[in-house]
């Protein structure tokens, strides 16, 4: 075959020829696309190859040529370890292909293959590109969030060892420092917690992981796998755990659903805050909904938690499986998501609702105190829910919260439907100027009803 133009600077060779040994037609017509693809992978690899470090495209070029020769890729420790018989025959199949002492078919089979040179922060950066499927269903704020903690991480390695190191070249006294480094962050002014530090370090172990399953390297040692600060500080052990402070029912009417409450704040980041409080969503849940996610002319209207596919506007991930749910309207929340059929264009994918609604109540001097915030309004939900005197296990079906979590272990049956979750809903909301919900009296025997037309009761 004719050499291509692109190859000229590695390759002075117009013709490049390779016996097929056969003298069968069909066998040499079958062996022709066969010895391209090599000759091509080949050059490929060394083409990549004149970098002055191994590129990871170089890395793959490699890789790409071994796999069209059926190479099986061992390092050079791996050779002087192993059976002197598979050398040999790793350099007779050389012989037999004849290639020049700079092709990259000698690393291949002598075990002259180097990893790529990717430094801990590189490789933080390309996170998205090696972990393809976690990202896909991720809108822009989702993705931002997603990169940022292993920039945090390589940054936090940095810091620790003084070197932005390449990945191959981090040893288990880098990881110590590390370590070290974060156990030190657990005092001061600006302290974060054992849970935050220990978090980064796994982001450390995930990326070293990764690294090596993109290296298709199956044996190796991570030197962050078994890195953790097991030891809380005192300040930590001696601590009640902490809770986002609840937001009353009775402040959550003055302040949220009375009329001409929140003036000043626009109507799509206003509406967020009345769903927010009285469907106990998390509020990315909400300001993140696509139109396809809101349902408003079912017999019970209601809004679907889970990962939308699609175009990048309307693509959106979720924090847990359990968390996947379809959650009714009653009240507040069916009157807000009614004047939002679409959804809330204005925050939806960009994270932006978080310098808005929470600022206004701050400068306005809404909150009971400074350590209240817009998410206690998910804690006052479950404690209503809670004072309802609805189920433990239900109120965690209402929440997205892990059923598996809260019984302790595997969990059977249905989920509970979404008629009967419409009435656990109605048990707990404040009512407006234009509906009131039901006696509680009423609601109960609605609900035993219920359950007795499904079976789970006995008449």
């Amino acid at each position: 075959m004719r050499c291509p133009q692109k190859y000229r600077t590695i390759c002075d060779q117009e013709f490049l020829t390779q016996s097929l040994a056969t003298d069968s037609k069909t066998a040499a017509t079958e062996l022709v696309p066969i010895i391209k693809k090599q000759f091509l992978a080949e050059l490929d690899a060394r083409l990549s190859g004149e970098a002055p470090e191994q590129t990871r495209e170089a890395f793959h070029a490699t890789l790409a040529l071994a796999k069209t020769h059926n190479i099986k890729l061992k390092s050079m420790q791996e050779l002087v370890e192993g059976p002197v018989k598979d050398i040999v025959e790793r350099i007779e199949r050389l012989q037999q292909m004849k290639p020049t002492t700079a092709s990259a078919l000698f690393a291949v089979q002598l075990g002259g293959l180097q990893l790529p040179t990717t430094t801990i922060t590189e490789l933080a950066r390309d996170m998205a590109n090696l972990r393809p499927d976690e990202v896909a269903m991720k809108n822009p704020r989702q993705l931002r969030i997603w990169k940022a903690k292993w920039i945090r991480a390589a940054e936090a390695f940095v810091a620790a060892v003084g070197e932005d190191k390449n990945v191959q070249d981090i040893d288990k006294q880098n990881a110590f420092d590390t370590r070290r480094w974060w156990q030190n962050k657990l005092t001061g002014d600006d302290r974060v917690t054992s849970e935050y530090a220990n978090k980064h370090l796994g982001y450390m172990r995930a990326m070293i992981d990764t690294y090596f399953a993109d290296a298709q390297i199956d044996s190796y040692v991570n030197v962050f796998g078994d890195i953790r600060i097991e030891q809380k500080p005192v300040h930590e052990r001696k601590k009640k755990e902490a809770r986002k402070p609840e937001l009353s029912p009775n402040w959550i009417a003055e302040n949220i659903l009375k009329p001409g409450s929140l003036p000043g704040l626009n109507r799509e980041a206003r509406d967020i805050v009345i769903i927010c409080a009285e469907t106990g969503c998390r509020v990315s849940e909400v300001f993140d909904l696509p139109a396809a996610s809101i349902v408003l002319d079912a017999p019970i209207p209601h809004i679907r938690i889970r990962v939308e596919e699609g175009p990048v506007g309307q693509r959106r991930d979720i924090k847990t499986a359990a968390s996947i749910r379809d959650v009714p309207l009653v009240g507040a929340a069916l009157e807000a998501m009614k004047r939002n059929p679409k959804g809330f264009p204005r925050y939806r994918g960009n994270g932006n609702y978080y310098n808005t609604a929470p600022k206004y109540f701050k400068a306005n001097g809404l909150f009971p105190s400074d350590t209240h915030g817009l998410g206690g309004l998910r804690h006052s939900y479950e404690s209503r829910m809670r004072r309802a005197g609805i189920d433990n296990e239900e109120r965690g079906l209402m929440m997205g919260h892990s059923l598996k979590k809260i019984r302790g272990r595997e969990v059977y049956g249905d989920e509970t439907s979404l008629k009967l979750r419409a009435l656990f809903a109605e048990m707990v909301a404040l009512p407006t100027e234009t509906w009131t919900p039901r006696p509680q009296a009423e609601l109960r025997a609605e609900i035993e009803k219920l359950l007795l037309e499904e079976g789970f009761r006995v008449a």
